[in-house]
C-alpha cells in the first residue's frame, strides 16, 4: 500500500516539476487525497498539505479548471502564470511529466535489481506446474503449484512436450518425479524433493494422467558484472524489462477479457506486495518497477480523469482551433472519476471474495 502511494506521489511530482519549469503557478501539492487534514508548510506560492485519504497525492495548478470567459478579468501578469496561458506543447509536457516520472522510476528500480543480480541469460527451459486438479494423483502425491519438474526417473526434463510424452508412457506404473521450487526472479531453488506418483490409465476427459496444468518457463542464469560496470548493465537490462512490461500492458489492453481477469485493486496489490517482501528486497523492488509501469500505461489511456484524457482534450482543442470549455471538461472528468471509483469498488469486492 505504501509502495503504491509512493509511486502515485512520484507521478504527481512529475506534474509539479514540469509546471514549475514552465512558470505555471502551483497552488497546492497534496500528500494523500482531500479532505485536507493540515497544511505542512506554505513555501512561496505553493501550499504543501497533508490530506485525510492516504492514497498517493495531487497537484493543483492555477487556471487548470478556469473557463475562458474568466480569462479577460485577470491581469496580464497573473494570466501568464496560468496553465491555460501556456502553449499547447508546454501543457502537453506538463500532462505527460507524471507518466515520464513513472517510466523513469521503473527503469531505476529495474536497474538496481539487475545491478545486484547481474545480466540475465536464458540457458534453456523448465517445466512448471501451474494447476493441481482436486482428487488427482498430483494432489494426492503432494505436488504443488509452482513446482519445477527436474527429472522423471532418470530422465532430465527439458520441455513440456517431453514431460507429457514420458508420463504418457508410464500410465499405470509408479514413477518418481524430482521437483524444485520456482523463485520470484525466474530461477529455481537448489533444494529438491522426490515424489512417487502413479499416472492414471483412464483419466477424466481433459484432465490428463496426472491432473496437472503445466507450462514451460525459461531457465535464467545471471552473469555478474564488475562493480564499475554493474550500474550501466543494470540500467540496460532495466530498460529492456521496462519495454517488455509496457508492450505486455498494451497487448493486454487489446484483449478486454484477459485484462479483466488480470486486473486487481489495492487489496490484490497489497497481497502481492507482501509476497514480494517475503521473497526479498530485490523481488520487492522489481514489483515496484512493474507497478510503476502499470501506472504509466494506465494514465496514458485517453479516458476522462486520466492524463491521457486531458491530452485528448488538448488535441481536440488544437484540431478545432479554439479553447476548450472548462465547464464541459470538468463535467466529463467528474463522470470519469465516478466511473473509475466504481471500477475500483467492483474490483476490490471481487478481490475480497476471490
Amino acid at each position: 500500500f505504501i509502495l503504491l502511494s509512493l509511486l502515485v506521489l512520484v507521478h504527481e511530482l512529475g506534474h509539479f516539476l514540469a509546471a514549475k519549469k514552465f512558470g505555471v503557478k502551483v497552488e497546492e501539492f497534496g500528500i494523500g487525497l482531500p479532505p485536507k487534514a493540515m497544511t505542512i508548510v506554505k513555501k512561496g506560492e505553493t501550499e504543501y498539505t497533508l490530506n485525510w485519504l492516504p492514497i498517493g497525492g495531487f497537484v493543483r495548478l492555477f487556471g487548470e479548471d478556469m473557463d475562458p470567459s474568466a480569462w479577460d478579468k485577470l491581469s496580464g501578469k497573473i494570466t501568464g502564470r496560468a496553465l491555460f496561458s501556456k502553449p499547447g506543447w508546454q501543457r502537453a509536457i506538463i500532462m505527460l511529466a507524471g507518466i515520464g516520472m513513472n517510466v523513469l522510476t521503473g527503469i531505476v528500480l529495474f536497474g538496481i535489481v539487475y545491478s545486484v543480480l547481474g545480466v540475465p541469460n536464458i540457458t534453456g527451459e523448465q517445466v512448471v506446474l501451474t494447476e493441481i486438479l482436486p482428487g488427482s494423483p498430483a494432489e494426492i502425491s503432494g505436488l504443488k503449484e509452482g513446482d519445477v519438474v527436474r527429472r522423471v526417473g532418470e530422465e532430465t526434463i527439458n520441455d513440456s512436450s517431453q514431460f507429457v510424452e514420458i508420463i504418457s508412457g508410464k500410465k499405470g506404473s509408479q514413477v518418481s518425479i524430482y521437483l524444485a521450487e520456482l523463485e520470484s526472479d525466474g530461477t529455481t531453488s537448489d533444494a529438491s524433493r522426490q515424489v512417487m506418483i502413479t499416472p492414471r490409465e483412464n483419466p477424466p476427459e481433459g484432465e490428463g494422467a496426472l491432473g496437472v496444468g503445466i507450462v514451460s518457463y525459461p531457465v535464467i542464469e545471471y552473469e555478474k558484472k564488475p562493480w564499475y560496470t554493474a550500474p550501466f548493465w543494470g540500467v540496460v537490462e532495466g530498460t529492456k524489462e521496462a519495454y517488455g512490461w509496457s508492450r505486455y500492458m498494451v497487448e493486454l489492453l487489446m484483449h478486454p477479457a484477459e485484462l479483466w481477469k488480470g486486473i486487481g485493486g489495492p487489496i490484490k496489490v497489497v497481497q502481492i506486495g507482501q509476497e514480494q517482501v517475503q521473497a526479498g528486497w530485490l523481488a520487492f523492488l522489481r514489483f515496484g518497477g512493474i507497478i510503476s509501469f502499470n501506472l504509466a500505461v494506465f494514465n496514458l489511456l485517453p479516458l476522462p480523469a486520466l492524463d491521457g484524457g486531458r491530452l485528448a482534450f488538448l488535441a481536440i482543442e488544437k484540431v478545432v482551433g479554439r479553447k476548450r470549455s472548462a465547464k464541459v471538461e470538468r463535467w466529463v472528468h467528474g463522470v470519469g472519476i465516478i466511473l473509475l471509483i466504481g471500477l475500483l469498488v467492483v474490483v476490490t469486492v471481487r478481490d475480497i471474495f476471490a
